[in-house]
């Protein structure tokens, strides 16, 4: 599962290009590499009807209810987080929750869903009476120290089981390394923010007077704000720590919540090999190819997991009861969140 105090003026979104995909085009497309990434990665693996049957019969019904739990208490940490980059003050908790579950329920049902979901959850943000200015900054900042919770997590769990892992570990490393890139690259855009803003916001004025959708002088408040933003994190060490714990949180439980599927199922494994094998699925959710990852991320984490010692009904049996409360479950009730936003909202409320 999966904001700023500061003031600013209001930045509207870029527009869709006219030159993009229609919505209907994208959908199919979407549907289209779901449907093969699920028939093709996902249904060769229920090789053994009988070996799944005698899993099932072995399932520990207290820790499934526990797995649940779990991925409650992660989507409450990302609402944690939500909070303490938006300003707790600014809105009801209730509020981010709902908020949350729908832009959760648009990126597990939207072609593109990332874009989507995050197009939906600006919206939702101001109409509740946040201003486009933070709304827009307060997303870029959530983002950005999640996914560096999350590559961290990565790098820590690939740094404990490099030397377990039974097929070819090449791909582990490429991806640790790319992870690792990625990260030191997130690291010195922060510090060149911090120490050299007026510099960085000149690149970006540059850059954006070449994006006719996005502007000179909306470029420059956006990165302008999003240095301010960081720099009032980095001024409150109560508010970056609550931050940081509020971001590893959402992944630790979620992750937590597949350690805990699998041990329902007989085949617990260590915290090196589940960080590895989570923090792989995870990194894929954020390919635009399905919705939330779709059958790429079960036709992944099975063979990982197996690669690891699981035997293979039980690594095929908690993948897929854990996404069922990762991803299916949010879609439902993150459309009834989406509808007590829209049809009892502020607005609604005032009137």
């Amino acid at each position: 599962m999966n904001p700023a105090d500061d003031k600013t003026e209001p930045v509207t979104p870029p527009r869709a290009s006219r030159r993009h995909l229609p919505t209907w085009l994208r959908a199919v497309i979407a549907a289209l590499i779901a449907g093969a990434s699920i028939w093709f990665l996902v249904v060769p693996q229920f090789s053994s009807v009988e070996e799944s049957y005698a899993a099932i019969k072995r399932l520990s019904v207290p820790l499934v209810v526990a797995a649940f739990l779990l991925e409650i208490v992660s989507l409450l940490s990302y609402s944690a987080l939500t909070g303490v980059v938006i300003g707790w003050r600014r809105l009801r908790y209730r509020t981010l929750v709902r908020i949350d579950l729908a832009d959760l329920a648009v990126n597990h049902t939207a072609p593109g869903g990332g874009a989507v979901a995050g197009a939906v959850r600006f919206r939702l943000f101001v109409a509740e009476g946040i201003s486009e200015g933070d709304a827009a900054v307060a997303a870029t900042v959530e983002i950005s120290i999640s996914n560096l919770a999350l590559a961290m997590l990565f790098l820590a769990g690939l740094a404990l089981t490099i030397a377990r892992i039974q097929s070819d570990p090449r791909n582990y490393i490429v991806a640790g390394l790319v992870v690792l890139v990625l990260l030191l690259g997130v690291v010195a855009v922060v510090w060149a923010l911090m120490l050299h803003t007026a510099r960085v916001v000149a690149i970006a004025r540059t850059i954006g007077r070449r994006i006719p959708f996005l502007g000179e002088e909306r470029s420059g408040r956006l990165v302008e704000s999003f240095a301010k933003s960081l720099g009032v994190l980095g001024e409150d060490r109560r508010r970056l720590w609550l931050a940081a714990v509020s971001a590893a949180g959402n992944w630790v439980f979620d992750a937590g919540s597949l350690w805990v599927m699998l041990a329902a199922l007989g085949q617990p494994i260590g915290l090196g090999p589940l960080l590895t094998v989570y923090g792989v699925g995870t990194l894929l959710t954020f390919l635009p190819l399905t919705p939330g990852g779709l059958g790429i991320v079960e036709g992944v984490m099975v063979p990982a997991l197996i690669g690891f010692g699981v035997p293979h009904s039980a690594a095929l049996l908690g993948v897929i009861g854990w996404r069922f409360f990762e991803y299916w479950l949010p879609i439902p009730v993150g459309g009834l969140a989406y509808a007590s936003l829209r049809f009892f909202g502020p607005a609604h409320t005032k009137a």
